[in-house]
């Protein structure tokens, strides 16, 4: 059995499965791909870690005979990696991979293909269409806010819901809540709403930037497992079992002060900041009067800062602390020049906006604790 391929696609597939395949575990096959090639030259990679799964099809040049191997992706895609020549030749005999990649002939130990797991596929029924560059700026708006700790089981996943052609993507570590919407052209997927894992999200922003630009992803709900596909890709994973938090109980509904601020000095101000912040707090203190917000922050061991910036804000005086990494996180991941934060008082969470698909609510640390 024997296939030719271009270099280049074929090393960005197995360097593809190389980031869903697991580094450790008790399976040894599941360090490796599943490569199957038809006569007619269709070349499709899987791999999986019993949570995310891939399937990415690609052309081979030539194909004698049906391939089916399962190889190690993370040394292949490192090898080719090395190589400058366009063309590598794969043969197979039994459980061995032969590369032949110019005058250059590596021999590669892989497992038979009879036992590697299935990975899902999109297969027929409803799904959303997203335009990929909308789904990136959802992810990278919200799913630095999941939890990261072991044990939090359903927000240590990204919440997704499609209602009346909206996609809701949420998350949250119980500390702050990112909330990003995006109106569609149609959906009936994901009604009941899904939490995917945090991995998954990452392996679909990925896919985001690898499509071509303009081109919409399908995302579909099939069983328990999550299904998203665009261009040669589709991605699978197990859904997280549990009940997402009731996130629209924990937006505030009577923040009663607005302040308009200017992202790119606000960031700036609280990176001087944090300079002078205790380790054991990480709090700054921002204190609004008129026009203004002064962003104090102290360290018994360091000394203190206070740093000015101009606000439009003409309310009663209010002072609030916040982590300065948790108020970062989100003006990093912004466009807008300006934003809007809601607050009612120092005790209350507050919430920052921009326009009118995307609001962060961050809760208030006390300076003093």
């Amino acid at each position: 059995m024997k296939l030719v391929v271009k270099r280049e696609p074929f090393t960005a597939a197995l360097s593809a499965a190389s980031a869903i395949v697991p580094l450790r575990g008790v399976r040894p096959n599941l360090k490796n791909c599943l490569l199957n090639a038809d006569a007619d030259g269709g070349i499709e990679i899987q791999a999986t870690d019993m949570e995310v799964g891939l399937r990415y099809k690609l052309r081979a040049e030539s194909v004698e005979e049906h391939v089916s191997l399962c190889l190690p992706c993370t040394t292949m895609a490192g090898l080719l990696k090395e190589c400058t020549e366009d063309i590598v030749t794969l043969e197979t005999s039994g459980s061995k991979g032969i590369l032949t990649v110019g005058r250059d002939r590596f021999e590669v130990l892989g497992q038979e293909s009879s036992d590697f797991p299935d990975v899902p596929s999109m297969g027929e029924g409803p799904a959303l269409s997203v335009p990929a560059e909308d789904l990136a700026k959802m992810i990278d708006r919200t799913c630095y806010a999941a939890a990261r700790e072991q044990g939090r089981y359903a927000i240590n996943g990204v919440y997704m819901q499609c209602k009346d052609r909206t996609l809701e993507v949420v998350a949250t570590d119980g500390r702050r809540l990112a909330y990003c919407k995006k109106k569609l052209k149609a959906g009936t997927a994901l009604e009941d709403g899904v939490i995917v894992p945090v991995k998954m999200m990452q392996e679909i922003r990925k896919l985001c930037d690898n499509v071509a630009t303009g081109e919409e992803l399908q995302i579909a709900l099939r069983g328990r497992s999550i299904i998203v596909s665009g261009s040669a890709v589709t991605l699978s994973s197990l859904i997280v079992e549990g009940i997402f938090p009731k996130y629209q109980q924990v937006i505030p509904k009577d923040s009663d002060k607005e302040i308009t601020l200017k992202r790119e000095p606000l960031i700036h101000a609280l990176r001087k900041a944090v300079f002078l912040t205790s380790e054991e707090t990480k709090t700054v203190s921002l204190n609004f009067t008129t026009g203004t917000c002064l962003i104090e922050a102290r360290s018994p061991d360091k000394g203190q800062a206070a740093v000015t910036l101009e606000v439009e804000y003409t309310g009663d005086p209010v002072t609030i602390g916040f982590n300065p990494q948790y108020f970062q996180d989100a003006l990093k991941v912004l466009d807008s020049e300006m934003v809007r934060l809601e607050l009612k008082d120092g005790t209350k969470p507050g919430v920052l906006r921009e326009g009118q698909e995307f609001l962060y609510v961050l809760m208030p640390v006390n300076p003093k604790d």
